[in-house]
């Protein structure tokens, strides 16, 4: 399963083919979200194969993925058969960010209530040559609302499920991994995260600072969509030389799914 999901990633090119989605497609991807918040897969095959998603199952687990070299380069979702999902685990740059999915995939593992949600094409698909401002790239999920994406996560938060999403960002001097909530306050998820990490021994930017303004998410659109329904939403930049390290990569799943069960533990709202 791994596998097959990492293996979709290399596929998914700056130049590659992309439109947004329109008329029923639409309310598919609505469908999509509603049957994969249920762990329904006997629904969510179907309405998948209406958005050009193809279908795997295996170890227990529903693969539904569309193929990057089709307009419809759209969406990477990995569902355990059966098992309602308590936390959406969010890769939304693949390729671009480097490994966000390797460390996605290991929070799947660990969590046996995490739906793994990833974009199906390179955040620059699709785009014009003179594009240069996020909303311009129609593929970019974290800015376009209009992402199949966007949809299925705003479906979901609708349903109050938190939100890990994983980006990454070049090597700077003083830390490893920057922690925002986006557009919201924050909240015991937020802290949860913070505290586990930094137990690993990464170096944890979780205030603003100006050494990394640019990375705190602020205007990210599944955390625009977290804080006006008051869900948990954790956006999570994490170094290159983090993200290329597998034992750190590993060491950072382990910390989330923790942080998790820390908040879980503690019988406390995830807000």
């Amino acid at each position: 399963m791994a596998a097959l999901v990492a293996g979709t990633v290399p596929a998914m090119r700056r130049r590659g083919r992309y439109r947004p989605p329109h008329g029923a497609e639409v309310r598919d991807l609505e469908e999509l979200a509603d049957a994969l918040a249920r762990a329904d897969v006997d629904a969510a095959v179907p309405v998948g194969g209406r958005l050009g998603l193809a279908a795997h199952e295996a170890g227990g687990a529903l693969v539904l993925h569309s193929d990057p070299a089709t307009e419809r380069a759209w969406l990477v979702t990995v569902v355990r058969v059966g098992v309602v999902p308590g936390v959406v685990v969010e890769v939304p740059h693949p390729n671009a960010d480097l490994d966000t999915e390797a460390v996605g995939l290991g929070v799947w593992r660990r969590c046996p209530e995490a739906l793994y949600l990833q974009a199906g094409a390179h955040r620059a698909a699709g785009s014009p040559l003179d594009a240069c401002e996020r909303a311009d790239y129609p593929a970019d999920v974290a800015a376009r609302a209009d992402t199949p994406f966007a949809r299925v996560a705003a479906r979901l938060v609708v349903r109050g499920l938190p939100q890990l999403q994983l980006h990454g960002f070049a090597d700077r001097d003083g830390v490893d991994v920057v922690l925002s909530p986006g557009a919201s306050a924050g909240g015991p998820l937020l802290g949860a995260v913070a505290d586990r990490l930094a137990a690993t021994g990464e170096r944890v930017g979780a205030v603003d600072d100006p050494r990394w303004t640019d990375l705190l998410g602020r205007r990210n659109v599944q955390g625009l969509a977290a804080a006006d329904r008051s869900t948990a939403f954790v956006h999570l930049e994490l170094s290159r030389s983090l993200r290329r390290d597998a034992g750190r990569r590993d060491a950072v799943a382990d910390a989330l799914v923790a942080a998790l069960a820390d908040v879980a533990a503690g019988g406390i709202s995830w807000h």
